[in-house]
Parts: C-alpha cells; structure tokens; sequence
C-alpha cells in the first residue's frame, strides 16, 4: 500500500465518520438536503465520465456544465410548485387541469421509478463485477435480475422500510467515497506522471454535432434526483423542501464540474461508451486502491437508491390507484417491469431511457407550473415555465443512446 492509498482511505473514514456523527444526522436542514444530494449523485455521477468522456471528449465540459444549469432551471418550477402549487392541488376539484396534469405527471414518474429501478441494479451488478475483472453483460443481467427479485420478495412480504433505516449509512459511505475520490484526483493532478497530461485531451478529435446533442438529451438521468423533496411534505415544510432542493443543486454542479475538470488527464483512456463501469478501470491509474474504495461506495449508493425508488413506486401506485393496489402488491408489479427492461435492453439505453421517462415526468411539472402561475396571474413565470416544458418534451422525445 503507497502512501497515497493510506491517504485515501483515512480521508474516507474520516469523512464517513462525521457524516454519520450525531450533530450531523440530528441536523434538519442537513437531513433534508442528504436525500435530493445523495440521489443527485447517486444517478449517474460515476457513468458520467465514461459516457461523455468518451463521446465527446473534451467537450464533456461545457456538457456537463449545461447540464447541471438545465436541471437547476428545472428545478426552479419544481421549487415554485411547492410554494405556491401545493396549497392548490389540495382544494382543486377532480377534473381541474391542474389535477390532471399533476396526477398525470404521478402516473409518469411511477413509469420513471420502475426504469431507474432497473437502471440502478444494473450499475450495480456492473460496477460489482468490473471490479472482479468481469465483462459479461449477460451474467450482468442474471446479477441485476436476482437483486430486484429479491428486493421486491421482501418488500412484497414483509416491507422495505428495515432496509430502507440503513439509508444513512449507505448514502454517508457514497460521499465519503467521493470525498475520497476527490482528493485522489487533485493528489494525481498536481504531480502528474509521466504519460499524462492536461491537454491531451484537446488533442483527440471530437466533433460535436445533432447527433451529440441529442445523445446529451439522453443523459438527464445523470443530474435526475432533486424532485424527491417535492414528495417529502410529510417530513419538511415547504419552505425547508425549497432551500434543501436549492443547496443539493448547488453542491452536486459544483462536485460534478470540480469533478470532471479534475479528469481531464484520464480522458483519453476512455474509449468505449458501452463500459458504463469503465470508470472503475480508469481510476485505478490513479492509485490501486481507490476503485475498490469507489466501488465500494458506488454498490453502496446504487442499492440504496433503487430501494428508495421501489418505496417512493409502490407508495405512488397505492395512492394513485386509491389503495386499489396495496404498496406491497406494487412491488411485484415494480419487480415484473424492472426485470423486463433489463432484458429487453442493455445498460446504455436504460441510461437513455430513464432519462426520457424523468425528462416527461419535468414536463409536466413545467405544466403544472404554467397553470399554476396563470392563477396568480404571474404571466412572466407562465411564459418561462412554458419555454421548459417545451425543452423538457424535447429531451423525452429526441433523447438517444451513445451509438444510436
């Protein structure tokens, strides 16, 4: 073990043991903000790289950026329908078309939840078995498959809720993971080795074009996560919700750009937009240790988010449907999809097509916010939040995978 690997590892006990620490989880406004932050980067901080890296080269950056500035945009009208939508969907009466496009937006986030489910486990199995020096994606799917299974037996027969207490240590342990990774990267980045440096990538030809952008469309689910504060009423009063969604969004551009500058030296080892787990290889150029410390935290955070999404799935299917369909009869028809689009796909179009099914589920939201600012006769808001919806349609419908 180098230095540098002792280094990263006291780095991630240490910030692992102040995320777990007493003053920190009875912190309220640190609670509120850990779960959209957590989901934030949990979604797709560790595909992010591999896929654009190895797309679009060095025009990750201004990508990245873009997309980070479109989810806060969006979560502007997420924001505004707290404040001011959720005082009126209460008392609007059946058949409103506020009531319609916001339970209609439920009905597609239902859809969003049973992919990202998928979308989770697969990663999951990936970066598990990248590790082990495994690449086969069918053996990748079997992986995913039990996992799933399991999760919604269990969730069907005695509940996620033991499971989903465990929460705080796993998200603590995926950031102290980044935290780690982090400054690994800036340890790497100040003394470069031989064999690396900070333009070779500006060196690789990239071009940029329809194509591109609409692969980028694509790739929403990467910055997907800071709605769940507008389903946590039950635990946070809507001011709070607002101010949490605001800082995760803060902190997760900031990390998420600090982040991709940091790997421009590795840039060029990424080759194939296929591996969605080919960052696990690539890092460990920078130290041995540091993948298993990722994978650790990344296995950790994957899990984690796909019970919170089978939770936040069944809850939805439940209420929406009256209590026609029980939470815990949800789970098998959550386990039942899931499965399914594991195997009718493969990794990089779930990424694709989570994507599209969260960008709908903004849409509608966007919606809901026109009609809502309309009401207060905020025509200023109206037309902005119509401008998104358009945008947000857009990605649902032209987003492509990476090769398409």
């Amino acid at each position: 073990m180098t230095w540098l690997d002792g280094t990263l590892i006291v780095v991630a006990v240490i910030a692992f043991a102040v995320l777990i620490s007493g003053p920190v989880r009875r912190n309220r406004n640190w609670l509120a903000t850990v779960t959209p932050l957590a989901s934030i980067i949990g979604s797709g901080f560790l595909v992010s790289v591999p896929l654009l890296a190895s797309a679009i080269g060095i025009w990750a950056i201004p990508a990245v950026i873009g997309l980070t500035l479109l989810a806060f945009l969006i979560g502007g009208a997420i924001r505004y329908n707290i404040r001011y939508g959720e005082p009126e969907f209460e008392s609007a009466e059946a058949g409103h078309p506020l009531k319609s496009f916001e339970t209609m937006s439920h009905l597609v986030l239902i859809g969003a939840y049973f992919i990202s489910v998928a979308y989770y486990l697969v990663l999951l199995a990936a970066f598990g078995l990248k590790l082990l020096g495994w690449e086969d994606p069918l053996l990748g799917k079997v992986v995913a498959t039990v996992i799933i299974s399991s999760i919604c037996l269990l969730g069907a027969t005695k509940g996620l809720q033991g499971v989903e207490r465990a929460e705080v240590f796993t998200v603590s342990a995926n950031l102290a993971a980044i935290v780690a990774l982090l400054a690994g990267l800036v340890i790497f980045g100040t003394t470069l080795p031989q064999g690396y440096s900070w333009t070779a990538a500006a060196a690789v030809p990239h071009h940029f074009d329809w194509d591109s952008l609409r692969f980028l469309m694509g790739l929403l689910i990467i910055v997907q996560g800071f709605e769940t504060t507008r389903f946590m009423g039950d635990l946070y009063d809507g001011e709070t919700r607002i101010k949490a969604m605001t800082r995760a969004q803060i902190v997760s551009s900031i990390v998420y750009v600090i982040f991709f500058l940091l790997m421009i030296p590795l840039f060029p080892f990424f080759t194939s937009t296929a591996d969605v787990a080919g960052f696990i290889e690539v890092i460990g150029r920078v130290t041995p240790w540091l993948p298993f410390i990722v994978t650790a935290g990344a296995i950790a955070s994957q899990f984690s988010a796909s019970v919170a999404d089978s939770i936040g799935a069944s809850e939805l299917v439940s209420d929406t449907t009256h209590k026609h369909i029980t939470p815990r009869h949800a789970y098998v028809v959550i386990g039942a999809v899931a499965v399914s689009v594991i195997w009718a796909t493969d990794v990089v179009s779930i990424v694709s097509l989570a994507s599209r099914a969260f960008a709908l589920f903004y849409a509608l939201q966007c919606i809901v916010a026109v009609l809502v600012a309309r009401h207060r006769g905020d025509n200023g808001k109206a037309v902005w939040f119509s401008l998104l919806a358009v945008l947000t349609f857009a990605l649902a419908v032209l987003g492509i995978p990476a090769g398409a």
